[in-house]
């Protein structure tokens, strides 16, 4: 690769070639780009110009990760090949936030409820109180709000989500949910709740005579 990042420099310049290098890292860290998000605009653009696609996908591909653009609604990012290796890998109750993002945006998108760039808008209150529905038929552990919350914004670090300013007298926010969160939950999020809801009621049966 280091061939490849030459030939950049001598073809396009020692700043496209930082733009290249900047762009990468970025992916890396943070995994997806959004465009319009503050500071993205060059590495969004970087990784979508065709002068530089052979060299980011051979780069990620060479790491053992798949890129993928989307240029309709203006985001890109990498996901690892194996598809039982996420990127960061995330913990249990990291997958199943993730899990809730994903069902609740397909819901909304299959009713026409959907913003530009395939944003599906949402409250951490909507969110959490979907979340909740979910655990008590489970039965299982519950995610607390202030961790239900961190999840948040370690989705946001990630371009999943944006998160806005918290309103102290609703005690609520808005989320805006990105169309990258189907990509890391996979095309069927709202079955795997439904597995996970199943599995939870199977280790923690409810009493007999208990309201479901």
């Amino acid at each position: 690769m280091l061939s490849e990042f030459e030939n950049v420099e001598r073809s396009f310049g020692a700043e496209k070639a930082a733009d290249l290098r900047k762009a990468l890292h970025f992916l890396l860290r943070r995994q997806f780009v959004f465009a319009g998000d503050p500071r993205t605009g060059t590495v969004y653009n970087t990784i979508m110009d065709g002068h530089f696609r052979d060299v980011v996908d051979g780069f990620f591909d060479s790491c053992g990760y798949r890129v993928h653009r989307d240029p309709e609604a203006q985001w890109a990012g990498i996901v690892a090949m194996d598809e039982d290796v996420s990127l960061p890998r995330m913990k249990l109750d990291e997958t199943i936030v993730v899990l809730v993002l994903a069902a609740y945006w397909q819901q909304e998108v299959n009713v026409g409820a959907v913003e530009d760039r395939a944003v599906v808008v949402a409250t951490l209150n909507d969110l959490f109180d979907r979340y909740r529905e979910m655990a008590q038929h489970g039965g299982g552990g519950a995610i607390s709000a202030a961790r239900f919350r961190d999840i948040l914004r370690e989705a946001a670090q990630r371009s999943l989500v944006e998160i806005g300013d918290f309103d102290d007298e609703e005690q609520d926010c808005e989320i805006r949910i990105r169309p990258m969160i189907k990509l890391i939950s996979g095309g069927d999020a709202l079955q795997r709740l439904e597995r996970y809801v199943r599995s939870e009621e199977a280790r923690f049966p409810q009493p007999a005579g208990d309201e479901a």
